[in-house]
C-alpha cells in the first residue's frame, strides 16, 4: 500500500490522512511567510523613501517653476555684457 517504500505505516483513516495533510500544508504555509519577513522592512523603507524622493521634486518643481524662484535668482544675478561683445575687431 505504501508505494514510497519509507517504512511509514498509511493510516487506514481517510479523514486522518485528510488531518494530517492539513497540518503539513499549514506548517509549509507558516514557514513561507517567516521566510517573507525580512523583507517586508526593506520594502516599506524603499517605498518611505521614494515617496520622499517624489515629494521633493515636487517641491522644487513648486518653487522653481510656479513660485517665482526662477525670476528670483534671475534678479539677483543680472546678466552681464562682456566687454568683449562691443569691441570692434581691430581696434587697439
Amino acid at each position: 500500500m505504501n508505494s514510497n517504500g519509507d517504512g511509514k505505516p498509511e493510516p487506514a483513516d481517510p479523514e486522518k490522512t485528510l488531518r494530517l495533510l492539513e497540518l503539513e500544508l499549514m506548517h509549509k504555509r507558516a514557514v513561507r511567510q517567516q521566510a517573507g519577513t525580512p523583507y517586508r522592512g526593506l520594502r516599506a523603507a524603499s517605498l518611505f523613501f521614494f515617496v520622499v524622493i517624489v515629494l521633493g521634486a515636487l517641491m522644487a518643481f513648486y518653487y522653481v517653476f510656479i513660485s517665482g524662484g526662477l525670476e528670483e535668482f534671475r534678479a539677483r544675478n543680472p546678466v552681464q555684457a562682456s566687454p568683449t561683445e562691443n569691441a570692434t575687431p581691430g581696434a587697439p
